[in-house]
């Protein structure tokens, strides 16, 4: 199964007029979307930018065959947003066989009963991946800025994909809210000049040679652009995971790319 690195925004990428399903963004992850329906994959492995659990240790949801409530874990929305829904399943099962392949990489990880938050219910359902055949599992990152670390969790996942699994790392390419909300801040101005470039850093290293991308992706944590792109980098460590995951992947594909403000939408496909 492939691995995919997906941008996944604000619970206002539902609202088709901001995001119109003809335009670029919407336009990717629908693709995206359907062709993981294609692939008619067992299950779904999803980690996401919004959630950390140790320093060293992970938490997976799923525990109980039943799936809990999303988490609307955003602030300042309309409330239609907070009345969203994405039906999805859930399967024990899936969730046994991440918690007995991360074991066996020797890192610490426990089962417990959470509902998705929306780094990635929102993307999925954006994806139309809503009431999906398959389950969906979501992992934790580790609350740690560790590169090395979160390609290694990558690397503990990938024989996942051989059970027919596919994983999915959704976070955002480039990440600074701070430049929209913070002091000073502003939603209008254009992309701001650290967006394609570090955007771009990501592409050299994500589409480098087989042997060499490990050691790429790795050396983003020397970037002069990184704490401008990403002040925070929990939203960039899903890259990690999923090149991680994808190993000696052979086909990498750039599936979307689009810049807004201090964003990058990019979203790449490893098979």
């Amino acid at each position: 199964m492939p691995v995919y690195f997906v941008s996944h925004g604000g619970p206002n990428l539902l609202d088709d007029h901001e995001y119109p399903p003809t335009k670029p963004i919407a336009k990717g992850l629908r693709a995206i979307g359907d062709e993981i329906r294609a692939l008619q994959p067992r299950g779904m492995v999803v980690v996401s930018g919004h959630w950390e659990a140790g320093a060293s240790s992970l938490q997976v949801n799923g525990k109980s065959p039943l799936p809990l409530p999303l988490i609307y874990d955003f602030y300042g929305f309309p409330d239609a947003y907070y009345k969203q829904q994405f039906p999805h399943r859930v399967d024990p099962q899936l969730t046994r066989q991440v918690v007995e392949q991360v074991t066996k990489s020797g890192i610490d990880i426990e089962a417990v009963d959470r509902g998705l938050d929306h780094g990635a219910w929102v993307v999925l359902k954006k994806a139309g991946l809503a009431d999906a055949p398959f389950p969906i599992a979501q992992l934790s990152l580790f609350h740690s800025d560790s590169m090395d670390a979160h390609l290694r969790l990558g690397e503990a996942l990938a024989p996942l994909r051989d059970q027919g699994i596919v994983i999915v790392g959704s976070g955002m390419a480039v990440h600074n809210l701070r430049d929209l909300f913070g002091p000073g801040g502003s939603r209008s101005g254009g992309v701001r000049p650290y967006v394609e470039p570090f955007d771009k850093e990501i592409e050299r290293a994500v589409l480098a040679p087989p042997a060499e991308r490990r050691q790429a992706v790795a050396a983003l944590a020397d970037s002069q652009l990184l704490r401008q792109a990403h002040p925070t980098l929990e939203h960039l460590m899903p890259i990690h995971v999923a090149v991680g995951a994808a190993g000696q992947s052979q086909s990498v594909t750039k599936m979307l790319e689009a810049y807004q403000l201090s964003l990058s939408w990019s979203c790449y496909r490893f098979a």
